[in-house]
């Protein structure tokens, strides 16, 4: 006499997101049932971070994408530190708009500095196709090359590599292949945009265009204009999250942008400050929604910056060579400024999951895009066989370790773990 199995629980995964659960023995029975689960659709612009599952949407710029993880994590603040002699921040906040827009996701945009929001929404750069932004890469290599071409002497033909040409070409169809396998996976993702067009501005959707001017603020007495931005936001992410509750197969991810965050224009209030990114990352924390903020950091002190910056998830700073001071070195006369990580995004993790290559970029801009790379150097000779210093690499050293010396703190991991903090230490040294 045979005693029956308990029945458990126990559920098979096959293919094709099937789910096979069984119950008894192993053999077939009549309990045996089969459902079929289908994928969940992820929103608009988003995708899964292989390195830690976090649901991710771009920023808009793919350089700045890879840098830090993929793209910003839903549910995280970003943010940036204003340059004091640069806006460049602002390429930064409009990619991020623009690919909001294109996205079909809703776009929050307030200026704490009196800019009317139309003013920067109405400036935004168009999108462009891959198969165009090879068109323009291959049209400026061309260019820069006939200009080199004209303005050399005979005799410069020698100090030009043979194999030269050769890289450039190979290089471009390494490209045009890469972009070509990719298009497919990143189409939906990130776009492309060209800054010297603008971006049509019957496409957008005013239904899913949010905007709050400072002027237009009604500010009850004794109250802080944190707490009525934080209203104003609070009351958009729960009706984006009631909508995603109701429709879950047409979840919108909703896209936050204020510039100049704590500016001195807008309040004095420090302590509304700190208790406003407490409230919005704990709003975020429970919608599907991400927020990238610029902050003036350089006329605030070091400590109000750390506190701002523990709140938020990501920092990343933009230093131009113009506002350091002194003569940009040669090794970097093609590029306007460095691109820092000060931090990166923590979430569902007691420990970073993604570790950048390097802490401190290049970024320049191109004539119709911004760019950010990664640091070469040249050798210090212009020949491995050079042994006589001359005036001309003396100075160049000096004026090299003057802007160095002038860069804010984490710049000095530009060659990796080489040069310290001590007086006779380069930063640029391996």
């Amino acid at each position: 006499m045979t005693t029956p199995r308990v029945p458990t629980t126990f559920t098979r995964k096959v293919a094709g997101g099937i789910k096979t659960a069984t119950t008894g023995s192993s053999l077939p029975t009549n309990n045996a049932t089969t459902t079929t689960t289908a994928a969940k659709k992820l929103p608009n612009g988003c995708k899964i971070s292989i390195k830690n599952s976090n649901l991710l949407t771009s920023t808009g710029l793919a350089d700045l994408d890879d840098i830090i993880g993929g793209g910003i994590p839903i549910g995280s603040i970003l943010m940036i530190e204003e340059d004091i002699n640069s806006s460049y921040y602002m390429f930064l906040l409009k990619y991020f708009l623009a690919e909001g827009i294109l996205q079909q996701q809703g776009v929050f945009f307030s200026s704490l500095i009196g800019i009317d929001p139309f003013e920067i929404l109405n400036k935004l750069p168009a999108r462009i196709t891959k198969e165009e932004e090879i068109e323009a890469d291959k049209n400026d290599i061309t260019n820069n090359t006939n200009n080199i071409n004209n303005n050399k002497q005979p005799t410069d033909e020698l100090k030009i590599a043979w194999r030269y040409q050769q890289y450039v070409s190979n290089e471009l169809s390494k490209q045009q292949q890469q972009q070509s396998t990719s298009t497919t996976m990143n189409q939906t993702f990130c776009h492309s945009y060209d800054f010297t067009r603008k971006m049509n501005v019957q496409s957008m959707n005013p239904e899913l265009i949010h905007t709050l001017s400072h002027d237009a603020q009604s500010q009850a007495e004794g109250t802080s204009p944190y707490r009525n931005l934080f209203l104003e936001i609070q009351n958009l992410v729960y009706k984006y999250n009631k909508e995603a509750a109701t429709n879950p197969d047409q979840t919108r991810v909703l896209r936050l942008c204020i510039q100049s965050f704590s500016s001195p224009l807008w309040s004095n209030d420090e302590e509304g400050v700190i208790e406003f990114l407490h409230a919005l990352k704990g709003l975020l924390r429970s919608s599907v929604c991400t927020c990238v903020i610029s902050v003036p950091t350089y006329i605030y002190s070091g400590a109000f910056v750390k506190k701002i910056a523990h709140l938020c998830d990501t920092v990343v700073s933009i230093n131009s060579f113009s506002g350091l001071g002194g003569e940009t070195p040669e090794q970097f006369a093609e590029y306007l400024g460095l691109f820092n990580i000060r931090k990166i995004a923590r979430l569902n993790t007691l420990s970073l999951s993604f570790h950048p290559d390097m802490l401190t970029y290049v970024f320049k801009m191109k004539r119709r895009k911004m760019c950010i790379e990664t640091i070469h150097l040249p050798p210090e000779s212009s020949r491995a066989g050079d042994s006589k210093p001359d005036t001309d690499s003396n100075k160049n050293k000096s004026d090299q370790n003057n802007i160095v010396s002038k860069m804010k703190s984490g710049s000095g991991l530009l060659c990796g773990a080489g040069g310290g903090n001590g007086p006779n230490n380069n930063p640029l040294d391996f």
